[in-house]
């Protein structure tokens, strides 16, 4: 049976908000038009009609099963002509997206190009695939009083562009710096001289691909395919491969006790081919490397975990609505298991320190600023919550950490969620439209660093 990729219009926010933890259909995300909420959803052929009879309209956007193995195809047929030619690994040629292991072939590259301001860094835990991942440091000089960001890519394996961004972004950066050059991305030119700066005093780290595992798996099998490769517990068969990785982190991960019933889009199942959440919290080896990279770099102070798709760039929390009025309502109090995630509602809402709810929207709204003057897209900013909350997710987690452990350094927590939803395959589209992606992200990430090493300068606040 063919998947369907669909818009589905309810009665109000509430009926929609069922569809995702109660009838298991995969919501990526919604927008509000006038007078409805619109979900972006993925479902198969046979249940649109069960949806309509449960009063929700249902439109067809796209039979996604063809043009995904069309892109698989391309993205076969692309690498074949770099190594040919010489050029495996280099994502600036733009001959289609990078596979799993010229992500890591990149890395060698950069390693090798710009060794005086590149550090590769060899991650503590080895995949189930028995691959060892790497992430990156760009950086001329060290030091823990240096300012830092950290951007993350990859932790779904379908969503193939996250990791391409990181390793374009980078090699623009890198390049410049080297040539002594500035560079443009749309309508912003960044200066030799900030270029400079950017390299010289503060320092970027980024692990492009979380889950090189499910990345491979999507591009070479299973298009849609979302969670690593964890194999399926003993007796039970190939539906129950892998975890979402982005259900694993250890924040408030025991959903079921934490949370009202049907609230959490997550499950204790293995055999759940979305949001299974691991055996315990912080089960997979992907999830430790990037705690373990936190810990490595205590002077991180932003964190960007890239995503696809939707156009929002979404800040904490993830567990329920924002609140800066009663500290005592938050994650650690257990006095609120089972009340929170009911969203708009007036018993649990999730708290913030008014100073950085005010940090994660102007930093969110400076990004979006940069990526418009690209191609002239519109990024929303927005409180990650969304329809229902989400458990386990690395953005709440990296930003909760200095709430359990104060000696960890506070940073402020994004998820990007890049491209368009009409799209065709948004989770990895066409590679022409991904350029263009490329171009708009990489420039909101830039602005993302130069905000930070400005703040760092003047000691401002917002």
């Amino acid at each position: 049976m063919s998947t369907l990729h669909v818009a589905i219009t309810g009665r109000d926010k509430r009926h929609l908000a069922a569809l995702g933890p109660k009838l298991r259909v995969v919501v990526v995300g919604y927008r509000e038009e006038k007078h409805r909420f619109v979900v972006d959803a993925y479902v198969h052929a046979d249940k649109v009609a069960w949806l309509k009879r449960q009063g929700y309209g249902v439109a067809r956007l796209e039979e996604v099963d063809a043009h995904d193995r069309a892109r698989q195809a391309e993205g076969h047929a692309a690498a074949t002509r770099r190594l040919k030619k010489g050029r495996y690994g280099d994502v600036i040629w733009g001959g289609g997206y990078l596979t799993a292991d010229e992500v890591e072939q990149a890395m060698v590259l950069g390693e090798q190009n710009h060794g005086a301001y590149f550090e590769r860094i060899a991650l503590p835990n080895v995949t189930w695939e028995r691959r060892r991942c790497h992430a990156f440091r760009i950086g001329k000089g060290n030091g823990r009083s240096r300012p830092a960001v950290c951007f993350i890519g990859g932790v779904h394996g379908r969503e193939w562009g996250g990791p391409d961004i990181l390793i374009y972004f980078a090699v623009r950066l890198l390049r410049a710096y080297r040539d002594r050059e500035g560079f443009r991305l749309g309508k912003k030119r960044v200066s030799p001289a900030l270029v400079r700066r950017l390299v010289e005093t503060m320092d970027i780290v980024v692990l492009p691909q979380v889950n090189p595992d499910g990345r491979a798996f999507s591009m070479d099998r299973h298009p849609f395919w979302r969670k690593n490769r964890r194999p399926a517990p003993r007796g039970q068969g190939f539906r129950s491969i892998g975890v979402d990785l982005n259900r694993n982190f250890p924040f408030l991960w025991r959903f079921d006790r934490h949370f009202a019933q049907g609230t959490v889009e997550s499950t204790h199942k293995p055999g759940d081919y979305e949001t299974y959440v691991g055996p315990r919290p912080a089960s997979e080896p992907e999830t430790r490397n990037v705690m373990w990279l936190l810990d490595r770099f205590p002077n991180i102070r932003y964190y960007v975990d890239l995503h696809s798709y939707g156009e929002t760039i979404l800040h904490s929390w993830g567990s329920d609505d924002d609140q800066s009025k009663d500290p005592r309502m938050n994650f650690r109090n257990t006095t609120y298991d089972g009340k929170r995630g009911r969203i708009l509602d007036d018993v649990y809402s999730e708290y913030i320190p008014a100073t950085d709810k005010n940090d994660a929207v102007q930093m969110g709204r400076h990004m979006a600023a940069a990526i418009r003057l690209v191609r002239g897209r519109e990024y929303e900013v927005k409180q990650s919550v969304g329809l229902y909350p989400t458990a386990g997710a690395s953005d709440d987690y990296a930003y909760s950490r200095h709430w359990v452990d104060p000696k960890k350094g506070r940073l402020i927590a994004f998820t990007i969620e890049w491209g368009r939803s009409h799209a065709s395959t948004p989770f990895h589209p066409p590679y022409p439209e991904m350029r263009k992606v490329m171009r708009e992200v990489s420039a909101g990430l830039l602005a993302l660093c130069l905000r930070a090493l400005a703040k760092r300068t003047t000691g401002s606040k917002a």
